[in-house]
């Protein structure tokens, strides 16, 4: 089984390609996660994927409150795989403290983190993607004849990177108070619906924020008038989900 988190649409494709080419099966963990079904075991003769994007050089939150509920036996085969822009950092590392991992590895897919820069151009976006499709058909054979690999990029200073920085964007840049809706908004509820968190509703027809953020920011990409906003940083910037 595969169990992804996805917020534009990058890992879900990943995890979806991937099951495809295996013969298995890709599920939204925010779908576990609200159903609040009891813990799953994988036994030893099966195996499970996890697929998910980097915030930050760091393993986004949703996806360890998923393990809490998983039971790994001996034996099973484990893997992970990270969408990111170009680094990692130590997260995968840090992850198998966590959960046993006999494989790792991270894909480049283009960037949706909009707040820290604009998106990729369309040719680089194609341009990963491409290659990506390359990485997933041999990531896919590796994973078929369960085989025990490390194909992360972790980038410079990966230590400092997923050690301080990855718990100061956690503890201070994962606020919703900066969030704002322009005039332009049609109240289509796309936001409210795809929110992870249940942080968004609808008062007025307007979107309004409230509880926890993962800062996956498909509120933001996914608006068909590029109404919401972020502060001041958005305004002008493009906008990126998988098509």
């Amino acid at each position: 089984m595969i169990y992804y988190f996805s917020g534009t649409g990058n890992s879900e494709w990943v995890a979806k390609e991937i099951a495809k080419n295996i013969d298995d099966i890709a599920i939204n963990i925010i779908d576990i996660i609200k159903s609040e079904k009891d813990n799953i075991t994988i036994t030893k003769n099966d195996s499970i994927g996890l697929v998910f994007p980097i915030y930050a050089w760091a393993v986004p939150e949703v996806v360890k409150i998923f393990i809490e509920k998983v039971k790994v036996e001996d034996g099973a085969f484990s893997y992970a795989i990270c969408t990111c822009v170009e680094e990692a950092g130590l997260a995968l590392k840090k992850l198998s403290k966590y959960i046993k991992l006999n494989s790792s590895y991270s894909i480049f897919m283009p960037n949706n983190y909009i707040i820290g820069s604009d998106v990729d151009t369309n040719e680089v976006a194609n341009k990963k993607i491409q290659e990506a499709k390359k990485q997933i058909e041999n990531i896919s054979l590796e994973i078929k004849s369960k085989k025990s690999n490390y194909q992360v990029s972790n980038g410079k200073m990966p230590f400092i990177k997923s050690n301080l920085i990855a718990p100061a964007f956690n503890k201070y840049a994962r606020d919703i108070k900066p969030f704002w809706v322009e005039d332009t908004c049609i109240g289509c509820g796309l936001c409210e619906r795809n929110c992870p968190t249940d942080c968004i509703s609808l008062k007025d027809n307007k979107p309004i924020w409230n509880g926890k953020c993962y800062q996956c920011l498909s509120c933001i990409n996914r608006c068909p008038e590029q109404a919401i906003q972020y502060g001041n940083k958005t305004k002008n910037r493009s906008r990126y989900y998988f098509k």
